[in-house]
């Protein structure tokens, strides 16, 4: 009489896991139903803070994260950082997510200052890039490719910008709204278990 008592409770244990497994599986499925393609990045190319080339093509096969951003900011921009960074321990396991961080004041960040910029936020990978083009070009990206508005480089958007694997933009998030955050935490998560 134990003995089919303890295999009755074993399984209700185990249709209710199934239960929740399959609810979290459609909720994201949901979620990632419910996340438009709004616009296509164009192509670009500029350099991140190792001298390397870096542009559409570094986006794809990859989820991103985009913010613009300037090391002499003394507005939002720590503020960003310190999302940003919060996303860059969230998905430290992970090599399909990365942080893209482009400077929208060429003029002052070189890339030393971009290098000592990353170090700053604790920045020991690859996974979260820092980039900067020359300023017409990366006034077209903001602008044109990624539909912000703003005078640059004071008055830059605060958006952070889900970019897919395929370089298509598919949400603006606010750096400073934890239910946005988690949102995007979560559109991330759906995502990267699309990507081949």
């Amino acid at each position: 009489m134990k003995r089919l008592k303890l295999i009755i409770l074993f399984a209700a244990a185990l249709l209710v896991i199934l239960i929740i497994a399959m609810t979290v599986i459609q909720k994201a499925q949901n979620s990632l139903a419910n996340l438009p393609r709004l616009y296509a990045v164009p192509e670009f190319t500029f350099v991140e803070r190792s001298g390397q080339p870096f542009g559409l093509d570094q986006l794809k096969g990859k989820i991103n994260v985009v913010d613009f951003i300037f090391t002499r900011c003394g507005g939002p921009c720590p503020l960003m950082g310190k999302s940003m960074s919060e996303l860059y321990a969230a998905f430290s396991r992970s090599d399909k997510v990365q942080l893209v961080s482009i400077t929208c004041d060429p003029d002052y960040d070189s890339l030393q200052v971009l290098q000592d910029y990353a170090r700053e936020l604790g920045v020991t990978d690859q996974r979260w890039v820092f980039v900067r083009g020359e300023k017409e070009e990366m006034k077209n990206l903001y602008e044109q490719g990624f539909k912000l508005a703003g005078e640059l480089p004071y008055d830059h958007s605060t958006k952070l910008i889900l970019v897919d694997g395929e370089g298509w933009i598919r949400g603006y998030y606010d750096y400073d709204d934890p239910i946005d955050m988690d949102l995007l935490k979560q559109h991330i998560a759906a995502l990267v278990r699309n990507l081949p």
